[in-house]
C-alpha cells in the first residue's frame, strides 16, 4: 500500500476497535458476458485510472487484495464505501466477488456501482437506476445495500447508502432506531456530507425523481450526523483525496481512492 492514513477517534470504549476503510477502487474488468461497448469503454477507463493512480507497480485489483489481507492481519473490520466497480459490468461483479468472498466486510455502494455506461462519456437510458440497483442487490445478497450496522466492543458501526446523493426515508428511520441504542456511532457512506450534491434542490441524476419530502428527509439525516452527540465521526470517499473537516459539531473525514494505493486505518478508543 502506498499510503495508510492512521486516524484515532475517542469514544470512551473499554476495548479499542480497528476499522480499515477503503473506497473508490474503480475496478475496470469485463468478460465474455459483457458487451463490446463495455469492453471498449473499460479499456479507456483503465488508461485513466492507471494515469491517475501512477501505476504500475500495482493495479486497483492488487491494492484491493492487499487491503483485504491488511484488515485480517490487523484484526480490523474492512469497511468498503462504494465505487468499487467503475461500471456495472459482469466482469467487475465477478472480480469484486473473487476478492471479497469469504472475508468479513461491510459495504455500501457509490454511484458507479449502478452505472452500466459512464455518465461522463454518454447518456444512460431512462429508468436505468432502478434496474441496475436491483441487479446490484441480486449480485451481492450478502450486503444490505441500503443500511447496515454492527456493534463491536460497545461501538455502533453503521454503513448508510447515499449513492444517489441523498438519504431515503427508510435509511433515516433505521438510523434513528440505532440512535435509540445509546451507543457511540461511527458512520460510513460514499458521498461526504459537505458535498454540494447533498444540498441541491434539483436531482443530480435525471432518472431519479426526488420529491421535496425526499430532500427534507435527507437534510434531517445530515443534521443528525453533523450534530448528534452520539456521532463520533462520519467517514466517506467519493472525492479521491484526503480531507478532514468539522461539520456542525462533529468530525467528518474523506479517504482517498484505493486505486491510488491509499486507505485509512481507524482506531476507536
Amino acid at each position: 500500500m502506498e499510503k495508510v492514513i492512521h486516524t484515532v477517534l475517542h469514544a470512551g470504549l473499554e476495548k479499542p476497535v480497528k476499522i480499515l476503510h477503503v473506497t473508490d477502487v474503480h475496478l475496470v474488468e469485463t468478460n465474455d458476458r459483457d458487451t463490446e461497448e463495455h469492453k471498449a469503454l473499460e479499456i479507456r477507463r483503465r488508461a485513466i485510472f492507471r494515469a491517475e493512480g501512477n501505476f504500475p507497480p500495482y493495479t486497483q485489483n492488487e491494492y484491493f487484495e492487499e487491503a483485504v489481507r491488511m484488515a485480517e492481519e490487523l484484526g480490523a473490520l474492512l469497511m468498503v464505501t462504494g465505487d468499487v466497480m467503475d461500471i456495472q459490468t459482469q466482469g467487475n461483479i465477478e472480480e469484486f466477488h473473487r476478492i471479497i468472498d469469504g472475508h468479513d466486510a461491510m459495504f455500501t455502494p457509490g454511484g458507479h456501482e449502478h452505472q452500466r455506461i459512464c455518465r461522463r462519456t454518454m447518456e444512460e437510458p431512462d429508468g436505468y437506476w432502478i434496474g441496475s440497483r436491483q441487479k446490484l442487490k441480486d449480485a451481492f445478497p450478502e450486503f444490505d445495500m441500503d443500511f447496515s450496522s454492527r456493534i463491536i466492543n460497545g461501538l455502533n458501526v453503521i454503513a448508510a447508502d447515499n449513492s444517489l446523493d441523498y438519504f431515503n426515508a427508510e435509511t433515516v428511520r433505521r438510523f434513528k432506531a440505532e440512535l435509540e441504542k445509546g451507543l457511540p456511532i461511527v458512520i460510513f457512506f460514499h458521498d461526504p456530507i459537505w458535498d454540494h450534491m447533498l444540498n441541491v434542490t434539483e436531482p443530480t441524476h435525471p432518472n431519479v425523481q426526488l420529491t421535496p419530502e425526499d430532500y427534507a428527509t435527507s437534510h434531517e439525516m445530515i443534521d443528525l450526523i453533523n450534530n448528534h452527540p452520539l456521532i463520533v465521526a462520519s467517514i466517506a470517499g467519493h472525492g479521491h483525496v484526503e480531507a478532514e473537516k468539522v461539520v456542525g459539531k462533529n468530525r467528518a473525514f474523506m479517504t482517498p481512492g484505493l486505486y491510488r494505493g491509499a486507505c485509512r486505518l481507524i482506531e476507536i478508543v
